[in-house]
């Protein structure tokens, strides 16, 4: 034992020698879905679902722990009401860029949303990483098994994490605690769900700081009210330097995502439920219209305008210093720089108007060189692409789309990573980003991509219109059908 010892612990300090000096721990708030043809209790109720990113832990196993290594991403852990896996886990723990987009690295990230690509890369998931713990002919065919729902989720819904700086001792605790604790599935709607476990992971880390409303909710745990009660304890910790991230939902032939309500929320905001209560006891509407207007409110689009960033964070917390000294120069100095700090991560709406006259331009061009035949054909054209079009997976683990035309193939890459590689036929490549940065303009500020991203995004498209100029779609990129 003695050597053992010597040995094993100049290796754990070596271990955390590699890791980020800092890490996170997010709680993630995800919008309802609207793609079931099957009418959910979450669909009706408005809940949404609650989930936990963690930047320093990963997965050794979809249900075992481990500290990441060097260039890892992290992972999201929750629970489900039913994986379908041949044990009934509680949980299931996945790579961050796998559970956002379906692929292994946030760089490789499709740039738009299908059924048919989701599909695809939920197969891929399922035969590299469930493997030995999904072995059913229900757990492999089910389209509503709940792991699913774990992978590519930012195809159909829009998330906000809510996020704080974590300690290597904390997430070393974390993984000790959930490694030996039993991993077996108690879900109930209402007494334990996917906020009740996300309540447990914050709970760990920082006790204490996440609860459900008991009265808002009436009696259940919903996700918007653990994300409130979590954002409210963090801003009264400014040295968990707190900031908040929106994940927008992928452009594509899914229909938008719908906002979380806490339970006395949709009551108002749904005739199907206020008329309801309002026939059986009058006497209760103006009592949840207090519950609901005095505790009640949150809005996750608040909060990120308040903290897109850490440096936010530090500047609010500045500036409340400088207002409790009465510093009035101080006080101005920090509101500007707060004001250009919100600037660099959400935009200000001359810097959005000033994109989409400059999108009008390219769109113009495209129009005059036949690329796309008008504007009403950017909002038809991930349909086209899901009626007409195949989407498949390469070795090489790329996405592909491919679309027939009077008898010729023509295919195109679906990630930045290969959609303007030499068999990427670029008329194509234009069409999409075209399509993608329309519908990415056309959102309404409260869902639209932070503003890095969209510059990004943007560059993509740049690039797609000068490859457009200088050279047609290449041979190699389509074949003859024979």
């Amino acid at each position: 034992m003695r050597i053992a010892s010597k040995i094993y612990v100049p290796i754990f300090v070596l271990v955390l020698a590699c890791l980020p000096a800092r890490a996170d721990i997010g709680l993630l708030l995800n919008a309802q879905p609207n793609d079931h043809i099957e009418i959910s209790i979450g669909q009706i109720t408005g809940e949404g679902h609650s989930a936990v990113y963690m930047s320093r832990v990963c997965a050794a196993s979809p249900v075992q722990l481990r500290l990441c290594g060097p260039g890892e991403e992290g992972s999201v852990i929750q629970a489900y009401e039913d994986y379908e896996e041949d044990r009934p886990f509680e949980w299931n723990v996945v790579p961050l860029s796998m559970y956002l987009y379906g692929v292994d690295r946030l760089s490789e990230k499709p740039l738009f949303a299908s059924q048919q690509l989701r599909l695809a890369l939920q197969q891929r998931y399922r035969a590299t990483h469930l493997a030995e713990i999904c072995t059913t002919q229900k757990c492999i065919s089910d389209p509503n098994a709940n792991w699913r729902d774990a992978v590519a989720a930012a195809f159909v819904r829009e998330i906000y994490i809510f996020q704080v700086h974590t300690t290597v001792e904390q997430d070393a605790e974390f993984i000790r605690q959930f490694n030996v604790r039993a991993n077996v599935n108690h879900y109930s709607g209402f007494s334990w769900n996917c906020a009740d476990f996300a309540k447990l992971v914050m709970n760990v880390y920082f006790p204490h700081s996440a609860h459900r409303d008991v009265i808002n909710d009436f009696g259940v745990s919903g996700p918007k009210a653990i994300a409130r009660s979590f954002s409210h304890y963090a801003e009264h910790h400014p040295e968990l330097d707190f900031r908040v991230i929106r994940i927008a939902q992928l452009p594509g032939s899914y229909r938008h995502s719908s906002d979380c309500h806490e339970g006395t929320e949709q009551t108002f905001r749904s005739k199907k439920w206020l008329i309801p209560v309002a026939a059986l006891e009058v006497q209760a509407v103006p009592v949840l219209a207090a519950s609901y207007l005095l505790t009640g409110r949150f809005d996750p689009n608040r909060e990120l305008r308040k903290f897109p960033s850490e440096r936010a964070g530090w500047l609010q917390e500045q500036l409340s210093d400088a207002k409790h000294d009465g510093d009035k120069d101080a006080q101005q100095a920090l509101r500007q720089q707060l004001q250009d700090e919100r600037a660099t991560e959400l935009g200000v709406e001359r810097q959005w108007q000033d994109y989409r006259n400059r999108f009008n331009e390219v769109l113009r061009t495209a129009i005059d060189d036949g690329v796309i035949a008008d504007q009403h054909q950017l909002t038809t054209l991930f349909t086209q692409f899901r009626t007409h079009g195949s989407i498949y997976v390469e070795s090489d683990e790329q996405p592909w789309l491919e679309m027939t035309n009077n008898g010729r193939v023509r295919r195109v890459g679906l990630t930045a990573q290969n959609i303007f590689s030499p068999e990427s036929d670029q008329e194509l490549a234009l069409q999409l980003l075209l399509a993608r940065t329309h519908a990415l303009l056309a959102a309404n500020s409260k869902h639209r991509e932070l503003l890095p991203d969209f510059e990004s995004d943007w560059r993509l498209l740049q690039h797609a219109e000068q490859l457009a100029h200088v050279r047609s779609a290449p041979q190699i990129a389509s074949r003859i059908l024979r």
